[in-house]
């Protein structure tokens, strides 16, 4: 390499040195992936240096493969002897390669759980222009990257080296293992087959990964993540036994609270990386960091901002550590930002005062080093003084980036140091520096130009060369603080972690264990092995929904970022809650099968008033001296779903945007609706719904009820047939269209130039005008609005969609207002004129024209506005496979009885295809216990004629829906005996019934009357996660009150003897 004279070699210049023989004082297990380090020789003759720039680490978005490999899983002991315990250096060719990814290390520190990716290495390739001596055409570079076909989880036994290869299904993508407190293990898997959300705009929905878990044998495989419909990435469990992970929340309206500048258009959807939690079986998922903050800004105060979180550990204080990065281009490489887990159901501060970034930030953050940086670009210039490494003959130019936390004992913390520029987007500040020339194409991305500024340079640098050391000071002010661990010029040195046990580190043997959700709970309406779970609130009132800085015509941070309110409203227009489900997409063609805002399925589980009353119609009173809005409602587990706050028409007020689901058994209960930055002022067991008497409401036992106005005894109700309403635009509302509109608005000349009968979704159709046409193309000229927004001047901003509709919004929506025949929103024509501020200016509703639209199509047109204006040809296809449980009954350690729970949203179970037998070791059914007689939304018991008494038994339940999706559960009888026990059947505090209450024996008699019943004065519950754009309606931790629940208490007995009386 060609070599020029430096200011900074001078002699008299100071040069720090790391400590490269750093007294490493405990083994860690690394991955060690190839590192370039040959220049390519072009065929135009031209050489390139600086070529690693392009290797290629695992990151969120080369999580499944596309990273450099052969990898190879290294222990490292304290005095520097290494062993490879798993090497795909050796083995891999090009038509099969491997990478040993992800260790994980047991409580005890004797085993290390691991991933094999395997498949063929492929050469990377990029383009090099004629300008820096290329051709213009992509050449492959030296490296070669995993181009992945399957994941494998592994074992290895430290003291002996001993691999174990777990089961694993063929194909699957099953990676990032985390021991969990009981012993199983959790990991990621592709092995459900879901695609991420299609973000509105798009055409492409990645593959999906979801939370799972197993017992160490690979057995009794567990879905813990339902609600995960994106992409959940490397978790982590936590010393309270929450598990830690980085999940993909880009639903709805997330990814467009920014919008890289095009209006209405979304942000760096690979960014929307958030930490999640949640308990080992993916009960209670909640936000723990970047659901709102730090958000393309720095929160105040850390001065630091959020990307995309990813690779996670807790140090010995308790602190979760994690690397903060911009995706795809800087190997997962940024800022590592340390927080204190805020105390439960909480996310945050809320300061209204406070800059944007700072929404819902923790309370105690810091950021580990000054001088590392997350931005797009090359990394940092090295701060004073020059920074020499042994491995390299110049001072390095650049301070790189930082990724990989990982907890050490005694406090301590180990980081990967990516040495040199670590990114493929190129600045070219380095050569002014230097006091040199800047040379032409080398800024940006692309054309070799990353590449160049190496070869322009010509030291002896790496483009990006990653390393483990250990942190010595926090914060660092300087690489220098750093002390080497490993770091060779070979390869990059990356995922360690300390193998000792975990009490080492943390002090205690293990991570507290959090009891599975059926067995926390113990209520009749909860019975063993059903099917669904509960959800409470204390109050829809208590409510953190407002958008900071208000509502706007237009204004990408309402809505998007936090607070959903859709309107100005007040507490007495709440008038219930509607729970929303969520389907999955499937197939690589989810571009062919859907167009909605939402970018997956939403359909309506029901709606429910909340406004309790005493038997006089009085309004009950909770302990804060505000309306009792308390409720508990019973729905589907293993379900995603959202909330909305709904008025007593059932339009929406605010909605949620972050999935989740309730686990079989589990009871889940909230302070109030997305009340994340304080502990809510009731908690749910102060309220009228905690009562023993409460009467629960159901959804998904085929009826779904629907909020339909105000009548004298509270909110009127009609229900429609099915266990959830999907709302079609060919199906529903085009027939609407045609019998009281097309009148006027088809033909050749539509009144008002808005043609409401033409078919199909592509562009200039009725669909697509009403939804997609932000740039009003569909409207004459003369007629589009001004929004000062676009080149020119007409594209409409988030949260508006088009002229007619606004994003989950009815009562913001024109076309809601023409059909209603009044303005809903609270304003008039008057209220913003030409003076008012640019995002204040909206749409004149304008004259009121006659219209004939039944309430029931009125509201059937504001409900598919709400869920997403859905209109693709496949939206009513159902992709939600139907939710199955297998619980057990049992004496003296042996099965007596088993017990079959099953529901299906939206098709419902198919009653014929259930299957229950005892197979053997090859998944062969052995012992038929049970062919046909599913229950279409309950328990069905199994008596046993042997009981099972050997825990090694497996026994398998399959059930298909009536669209023909399958589950299917897998239980040895050593996961059968830990079934719940019976619940108490004279009250809510003993669990699910002694006689078979909601349940029917396997030949077909009735066990009990279905628990629960519905019940037009309660309403649906509020969810508990992080409320995606800061809107949805959230758990806070309860409080509880003794008194005040007596004297409820005593309220539902008057209620009680007057029903009986009537």
């Amino acid at each position: 390499m060609p070599t020029r004279p430096l200011p900074w070699l001078f002699p008299a210049l100071v040069v720090a040195l790391p400590a490269v023989a750093h007294a490493q004082d405990e083994p860690i297990v690394y991955v060690r992936c190839p590192h370039t380090t040959e220049p390519l020789q072009l065929p135009t003759g031209t050489t390139i240096f600086g070529i690693d720039i392009y290797d290629i680490l695992p990151d969120v978005t080369h999580f499944f493969g596309g990273f450099a490999a052969p990898c190879d899983l290294v222990l490292r002991e304290p005095e520097g002897t290494e062993t490879v315990l798993y090497d795909c250096t050796a083995t891999s060719t090009d038509e099969a390669g491997c990478a040993a990814m992800d260790p994980a290390v047991s409580f005890d520190g004797e085993t290390i759980a691991f991933s094999v990716f395997r498949g063929p290495l492929v050469p990377g390739e990029e383009s090099f222009s004629e300008a820096i001596g290329g051709d213009g055409a992509f050449h492959d570079l030296p490296g070669r990257n995993l181009a992945t076909t399957e994941a494998q989880l592994h074992l290895v036994d430290v003291a002996s080296g001993e691999v174990t290869a777990l089961p694993h299904v063929a194909g699957a993508i099953d990676a990032g293992p985390a021991w969990l407190p009981d012993g199983r293990i959790a990991f990621t898997s592709t092995r459900d087959g879901n695609r991420s959300t299609m973000v509105f705009g798009t055409n492409s929905a990645a593959p999906g990964s979801r939370i799972w878990s197993m017992d160490p044998d690979g057995r009794n495989v567990d879905l813990a993540s339902h609600h995960s419909l994106s992409q959940e990435q490397h978790p982590l469990v936590l010393a309270d036994g929450r598990v830690a992970y980085s999940s993909w929340q880009i639903f709805g309206g997330i990814t467009f609270r920014y919008t890289n500048g095009s209006p209405g258009g979304f942000g760096t959807i690979g960014n929307h990386f958030n930490i999640f939690v949640q308990s080992p079986d993916g009960a209670e998922p909640f936000a723990f960091y970047g659901q709102h903050c730090g958000d393309h800004s720095p929160i105040t105060s850390a001065n630091v901002d959020h990307k995309a979180a990813h690779f996670l550990t807790q140090d010995s204080a308790g602190r979760v550590w994690f690397n903060d990065y911009y995706r795809g281009n800087n190997n997962a490489l940024g800022n590592i930002v340390g927080v204190m887990p805020e105390p439960e159901g909480q996310e945050g501060m809320l300061d209204p005062e406070a800059p944007l970034p700072d929404l819902y930030a923790p309370r105690d953050i810091i950021r580990l080093a000054t001088w590392s940086s997350s931005s797009d670009s090359f990394a940092a210039l090295m701060p004073a003084p020059a920074y020499v490494h042994p491995e390299y003959a110049d001072p390095l130019p650049w301070a790189g980036k930082l990724g990989h936390p990982t907890a050490l004992p005694d406090g301590g913390l180990a980081v990967v140091w990516g040495k040199g520029a670590c990114s493929t987007v190129a600045d070219n500040g380095v050569f002014a520096s230097l006091g040199l020339p800047t040379p032409p194409n080398t800024s940006g991305s692309g054309g070799g130009n990353a590449a160049n500024v190496f070869t322009q340079l010509g030291l002896d640098t790496p483009g990006c060369d990653a390393g483990i050391y250990e942190v010595t000071t926090i914060p660092s002010l300087h690489p220098s603080d750093l002390e080497q661990i490993v770091d060779s010029k070979q390869y990059h040195e990356i995922m360690p972690r300390a193998v000792v046990p975990y009490a080492a580190i943390h002090g205690i043997e293990r991570p507290a264990e959090i009891p599975r959700a059926d067995r926390a709970t113990s209520r009749p309406d909860l019975p063993v092995g059903t099917p669904f779970g509960l959800l409470g609130a204390a109050s829809i009132l208590d409510r953190e929904t407002h958008p900071v800085g208000g509502i706007h015509f237009q204004g990408e941070h309402q809505f998007h970022l936090q607070g959903t309110d859709t309107i100005d409203y007040g507490d007495d227009d709440l008038c219930g809650v509607r729970i929303l489900g969520v389907m999955p997409n499937r197939g690589d063609n989810t571009y062919e099968q859907i167009a909605n805002v939402a970018g997956e399925r939403v359909l309506i589980l029901g709606e429910f008033g909340v406004r309790n009353t005493d038997e006089g119609g009085a309004a009950l009173m909770d302990p804060s001296g505000n309306p009792d809005t308390s409720f508990l409602v019973r729905f589907p587990a293993n379900m995603p779903y959202l909330m909305q706050g709904i008025d007593c028409d059932g339009r929406t007020l605010n909605t949620d945007q972050s999935w989740q689901s309730l686990r079989p058994g589990e009871m889940k209960t909230c302070g109030g609706c997305h009340v994340h930055s304080k502990e809510s002022r009731v908690g749910f067991d102060e309220t009228f719904a905690a009562l023993p008497d409460y009467p629960i409401i159901t959804l998904g036992e085929g009826t779904v009820p629907l909020l339909a106005g105000v009548t004298a005894d509270g909110p009127a109700v009609r229900e429609v047939e099915g266990y959830g309403l999907q709302i079609d635009f060919e199906r529903d509302i085009s027939p609407i269209f045609d019998a009281h509109c097309n009148s006027c608005h088809g033909g050749a000349t539509p009144a008002g130039s808005l043609a409401l009968d033409l078919p199909g979704i592509e562009e200039g159709s009725t669909w697509w005008c009403l939804v997609e046409d932000g740039g009003q193309s569909c409207v004459p000229e003369a007629q589009r609005m001004n929004t000062g927004a676009g080149g020119s001047s007409t594209s409409f901003r988030r949260p508006q969609l088009t002229r007619y509709v606004r994003a989950f919004n009815s009562l913001g929506s024109l076309l809601y207002w023409k059909a209603a025949g009044q303005r809903t929103d609270g304003n008039t024509d008057a209220t913003f004129d030409d003076a008012s501020p640019a995002e204040d200016r909206d749409l004149d509703f304008g004259p009121a024209h006659e219209t004939t639209i039944t309430p029931e199509e009125l509201g059937l047109l504001a409900r598919w506005i709400e869920i997403g204006a859905p209109g693709g040809p496949e939206e009513l296809t159902d992709t939600q496979r139907p939710t199955l449980t297998l619980a057990a009954r049992y004496e003296n350690d042996a099965v007596t009885a088993l017990r079959v729970g099953t529901v299906d949203v939206p098709s419902g179970i198919d009653v014929a295809s259930l299957l229950v037998c005892i197979v053997d070791g090859a998944g062969n059914c052995t012992t038929m216990l049970a062919e046909g007689g599913a229950m279409p939304h309950d328990v069905l018991e199994i008596p046993l004629d042997t009981p099972l008494d050997d825990p090694e038994v497996e026994v398998l339940a399959r059930v298909r829906d009536l669209a023909g999706n399958e589950t299917e559960l897998r239980r040895t009888v050593r996961w059968l005996l830990d079934s719940p026990l019976p619940p108490d059947p004279a009250g809510t505090t003993g669990g699910a019934d002694e006689g078979g209450s909601g349940s029917a024996t396997a030949d077909g008699t009735a066990g009990g009357a279905s628990a629960g019943t519905a019940n037009d004065e309660s309403g649906a519950g509020l969810d508990g996660g992080g409320g995606g754009g800061g809107s949805g309606c959230g758990c806070t931790q309860s409080r509880g009150s003794s008194g005040w629940w007596l004297a409820l208490v005593c309220v539902a007995l008057r209620r009680r003897r007057a029903a009986a009386r009537a």
